[in-house]
Order: C-alpha cells, then sequence, then structure tokens
C-alpha cells in the first residue's frame, strides 16, 4: 500500500506535527504551573537581614543608622512578603491560563487535522 503525499497531505501532516508539539508543551507546562500552586514554589525572599540594609544609612562618620525603627522594619517586611507572595501566585495562575489554553487550542487543531488525514486515507483507501 503505497501513500501518495502530495502537498495537501505534507501541509496536513505538518500541522498535526506542530500542533501535537504545541499541545505536548501546554501540557506539561499545566502540570508544572499546578504543582507551582499546589506546593510553594520556593521562590527566593531577602531574610529581614537583608530587607533591613534598604533603611540603613551611612552617616559623614561612616557609621551606619537606622532610618526607621526595629518594629516599621519588621512591619515593613511583613508587607513586602506579603505582596510577594501575592504577585507570586497571580502569575502562576496566568501562567497556568496560558498553558492550559495552548494545550486546549493545540490538542483542537491536531484532532481537526488529524481527522482531515483520516478521512483523506478513507477515501483513498475504503478498506481502512
Amino acid at each position: 500500500m503505497s501513500k501518495n503525499f502530495n502537498l495537501r497531505s505534507i501541509y496536513l501532516y505538518l500541522v498535526c506535527f506542530v500542533t501535537l508539539i504545541i499541545f505536548v508543551f501546554g501540557t506539561i507546562f499545566t502540570i508544572e504551573r499546578v504543582v507551582d500552586i499546589a506546593v510553594d514554589g520556593g521562590y527566593y525572599y531577602p531574610t529581614l537581614e537583608e530587607y533591613e540594609q534598604r533603611y540603613m544609612l551611612k552617616g559623614p562618620d561612616g557609621n551606619t543608622q537606622q532610618r526607621l525603627t526595629d518594629e516599621e522594619v519588621e512591619k515593613r517586611y511583613e508587607e513586602y512578603l506579603t505582596r510577594e507572595k501575592n504577585r507570586e501566585r497571580k502569575n502562576d495562575l496566568r501562567q497556568l491560563a496560558s498553558s492550559f489554553s495552548a494545550m486546549i487550542v493545540g490538542g483542537g487543531f491536531w484532532l481537526y487535522h488529524w481527522k482531515k488525514i483520516d478521512n483523506d486515507n478513507k477515501s483513498k483507501d475504503p478498506n481502512l
């Protein structure tokens, strides 16, 4: 059984290949994002000591002094951590939506074109 490869069938197979790759990568990245959302991603946040360095001033005599009290620095640090965790979660959700849409679109286009190939093959050889 020899297949007649014309320009249309080459196009359909190439589109199937590309959309299958999009589907596979969309699936991989969707799984990664779900894991990132379900399990703490382990992102790096500066420690309180590193954060305190933002509020240190160096005087003309070379000594360092704090611009804020320890309580104010700790309060700002907690606010900073809350903002960063919210930003991280929103980013993970955006990436999840993007990868999920790549999976849906890639899979849908692959299925459509694969059915076209199947119909072409059945019309050429009714025994399939």
